[in-house]
C-alpha cells in the first residue's frame, strides 16, 4: 500500500557523464533542508552516491541526516519487491539508476515512480543520447501501461559563456524536441562547488546553482497533471 506522502524519484540517462548522482544528492540534502523524509537507494553500478557517504561519514563523524542504501537490480523479483517496500515509506525514495536502460530490474523501477528525472548537459552527443534515452522509455510504457512517472529533463551543469552561436541555436532546436517527450526544468547553473558535493549539507554556491530546478520539480509533483498542461 503506497504511503499517502510516498513519492518515488529516478534519476536515469543512458548519457555517462551529466550529473545524475550529483542531483540525486543535491535533491535530497535539499529535501532535507526543507524538513522532509528522504532516502536514496544506489542502484547505479559506479555506486557514487554509497561511496560518498562512506567518505562523509568519515569526515563528518556524526549521524547522517538520511539514509544511502545500494541494492542490486539485476533480480526483477527482488525489484519488485523493493518497490513495493518503497512505496511504504513516509517521505521521499530517490534512486539512482544504472545507464543501462534496458535492464529489466530498471523497467521494474520505472514503472513505481512518481518521477522520472533525466539531467543532460548543452552539447550536441548529451542530447543526442537524451533523445534516444527517451525513445527507450516511450517504448517501456507501451509496454508497461501502469507507468504514470512524470519525466523531467534537466538541463545540467550550464555555462552560458561556452558555446558559439550557432552551437546555442543548434542546442536550442534538440531542446525544443525534448519538450515535445517531458518537461524541461529551469537549467541547473555549473559551479566548481559541484565537485564538493556530500551527502550531509548543501554548500551556498550549490543552493544558487540548482534551487530552481529543483524546486521545480518537486512543486510540479505536487501539482496534478491536468493542471500542468
Amino acid at each position: 500500500m503506497k504511503h499517502q506522502n510516498n513519492v518515488i524519484i529516478v534519476f536515469a540517462n543512458q548519457k555517462g557523464g551529466v550529473g545524475k548522482s550529483t542531483l540525486c544528492l543535491l535533491l535530497a540534502n535539499y529535501l532535507v533542508y526543507w524538513k522532509k523524509n528522504v532516502c536514496i537507494i544506489d542502484t547505479d553500478l559506479q555506486q557514487s552516491a554509497s561511496m560518498q557517504r562512506q567518505i562523509d561519514e568519515q569526515q563528518f563523524g556524526t549521524e547522517p541526516p538520511y539514509a544511502i542504501q545500494s541494492f542490486s537490480i539485476a533480480d526483477t523479483a527482488t525489484m519488485q519487491q523493493l518497490m513495493e517496500n518503497a512505496q511504504e515509506f513516509d517521505g521521499y525514495v530517490l534512486f539512482d539508476a544504472p545507464g543501462n536502460i534496458k535492464d529489466d530490474g530498471l523497467a521494474v523501477m520505472l514503472a513505481y515512480a512518481d518521477a522520472i528525472v533525466c539531467p543532460y548537459e548543452y552539447e550536441t552527443k548529451s542530447l543526442v543520447s537524451t533523445q534516444t534515452f527517451i525513445g527507450v522509455l516511450e517504448q517501456l510504457r507501451e509496454l508497461n501501461p501502469q507507468m504514470k512517472a512524470r519525466l523531467f529533463l534537466v538541463p545540467n551543469k550550464v555555462d552560458t559563456r561556452i558555446g558559439t552561436a550557432a552551437e546555442w541555436k543548434a542546442w536550442m532546436e534538440h531542446e525544443r524536441v525534448l519538450a515535445q517527450h517531458g518537461t524541461v526544468t529551469p537549467r541547473a547553473g555549473y559551479r566548481i562547488q559541484m565537485r564538493r558535493v556530500n551527502t550531509y549539507d548543501l554548500l551556498d554556491d550549490q543552493k544558487h546553482a540548482v534551487y530552481d530546478t529543483l524546486r521545480f520539480i518537486i512543486q510540479s509533483l505536487r501539482t496534478p497533471n491536468h493542471e500542468q498542461n
